[in-house]
């Protein structure tokens, strides 16, 4: 394998996802090369860095985006340092991925996606949401090819208990944004399947006002990130959406959504499994055969990608810094919504 075959990575942010999805993956994929990882303590980087056999240890994220032998970076970083990172990678002559919850606001996800398109030789990809996977060939066809008859409605249940225990980087408005909950992760999913929201009305409550703070001496911290979410709307194709977001349920919660036609319905259960009911008769699960499945494979794009850049000039991920662009006025409009308390046209934002 000549070096033109390797993709060499640094990793800024070993975070959760990094330690037990990215790392392992790209571990094993013989082209990817991982040179060093990046985080705010040299301890916490030496540990992730012993724990992969990665050589470079670094906690200067805008160093590590300079080296010449860095090809591309994985920044597994809290959303309010997403769009400084990456586009600053891609400045750089750097190939991106970039974690979930792509941005603050709509306005930085504007700026990162205007990075993109000033670099279009650099790849410039997100993180896909893991509820696409692995059924998203089935659900499309089904989708597409008449089992449900006319798709008439869409609902999203998500509930749990995550905003119940103590205060989390998650519910910090500064490092967070405007994202609530999983409302994104299913906004990338709905988008996928069956289109965007052409217009929207929210409702959005945080009846837990107020949490200790643990880095401020358990002093109250103000909570301005939503911790209910009701959303009702319409796609740009014409099909009725209602959305339930909860981060306050005691008990088992529910991560799901139902696509209703005229002929029957299709129940995904996030990351468990697809039931499926024709009209008058039950919901029942589905084994869905290996050829109408995707598995996750989310680091192989992205190199596989590279790869295609480098040595043809075009590539192709998704989601890229565009599809993440429609789920970040999606949020934005549901927040404009909610505040205003009228119905938002995405067109309009």
């Amino acid at each position: 394998m000549t070096q033109n075959d390797r993709v060499r990575i640094a990793i800024i942010g070993a975070g959760g996802i990094c330690r037990t999805r990215h790392l392992p993956n790209l571990a094993d994929i013989p082209e990817a090369e991982m040179l060093t990882v990046c985080n705010r303590t040299r301890r916490s980087a030496e540990k992730v860095a012993g724990e992969f056999k990665i050589p470079g240890v670094d906690t200067d994220w805008k160093a590590v985006i300079q080296r010449k032998d860095v090809d591309a970076v994985l920044i597994g970083t809290w959303p309010y340092t997403h769009a400084e990172m990456s586009i600053a990678a891609l400045e750089a002559g750097k190939h991106v991925f970039c974690q979930a919850r792509m941005a603050m606001d709509l306005d930085e996800a504007r700026q990162m996606v205007e990075a993109a398109e000033a670099h279009p030789g650099q790849v410039a990809m997100l993180c896909p949401p893991p509820h696409r996977m692995p059924w998203e060939p089935y659900i499309k066809r089904h989708v597409s090819d008449g089992t449900l008859g006319e798709i008439r409605e869409v609902r999203i249940e998500s509930t749990s208990d995550a905003n119940l225990g103590p205060l989390t980087w998650r519910e910090r408005i500064e490092f967070s944004g405007r994202q609530i909950l999983q409302m994104g992760i299913w906004a990338e999913t709905l988008n996928a399947f069956l289109g965007d929201y052409e217009s929207l009305s929210a409702q959005l409550d945080t009846p837990l006002a107020t949490k200790p703070d643990p880095d401020d001496g358990d002093a109250d911290y103000t909570i301005r990130i939503p911790q209910v979410a009701h959303i009702h709307g319409r796609l740009e194709s014409g099909i009725s959406v209602s959305e339930h977001h909860s981060g306050l349920w005691h008990h088992d919660g529910v991560n799901s959504m139902w696509i209703i036609g005229s002929e029957g319905t299709m129940r995904l259960d996030a990351m468990e499994g697809i039931h499926l009911g024709r009209r008058g008769g039950e919901l029942e699960p589905v084994d869905v055969p290996l050829s109408q499945q995707r598995p996750w494979r989310v680091e192989h794009d992205f190199i596989e990608a590279v790869l295609d850049a480098r040595r043809a000039g075009t590539w192709s991920v998704s989601p890229d810094f565009h599809e993440g662009l429609r789920y970040m006025k999606k949020v934005e409009a549901v927040h404009r919504a909610a505040e205003s308390h009228s119905i938002i046209q995405l067109q309009d934002l």
